[in-house]
């Protein structure tokens, strides 16, 4: 009896790692430009992107994952969560209403799917207090809470000159 036991809680855990090492790799598999960008409706977000800081034009070559900013970061349910609900959103907007969809127009609602957990995850504000005092002071009403989120001032951050790449992709699909 104690045999099975411990089959079974053997059998258990290594199902519990590869299910969880599994989707771990999923999760990273699925973070980048590299997946997002796969879907035609997302060319001219990505070619924004690519050109941006973010995308990698920076002295250091760095370049954000679209799960960086585009998921919330304050805790790992949230992301699992958010990450599934639109994945699955965009796969059907890809399917059944990209070639309607008012791309440029959504560029107003940039707060519901750009989390600013995400950007304080790298851009720690309170610490360019005396390295960059005039960067500093400028984010004086976001760290006060008086302005909630970073894309409310940061129209196009992650994506340099988004409204023209998105109405270059409009213009192409429709001629």
């Amino acid at each position: 009896m104690k045999k099975i036991i411990f089959l079974l809680l053997s059998f258990g855990v290594i199902l519990g790692l590869v299910i969880s090492l599994g989707s771990a790799e999923m999760i990273e598999h699925t973070s980048g430009v590299e997946f997002c960008s796969s879907c035609h409706s997302m060319k001219g977000v990505s070619r924004s992107y690519a050109e941006d800081i973010h995308g990698g034009m920076n002295k250091h070559g760095f370049k954000a994952k679209c799960a960086d900013c585009h998921l919330p970061h304050d805790n790992v349910l949230n992301y699992v969560a958010t990450k599934a609900y639109t994945g699955v959103k965009d796969v059907l907007g890809e399917l059944f209403w990209a070639d309607t969809f008012d791309w440029v127009g959504n560029l107003q609602h940039r707060e519901e799917f750009t989390y600013t957990s995400g950007c304080v995850k790298c851009h720690d504000l309170t610490a360019i207090r005396y390295e960059i005092p005039k960067a500093y002071l400028g984010h004086k009403d976001f760290l006060s809470g008086k302005v909630p989120s970073c894309v409310k001032c940061h129209e196009n951050v992650g994506h340099k000159n988004i409204k023209d790449f998105l109405v270059k992709q409009t213009e192409r699909e429709e001629g």
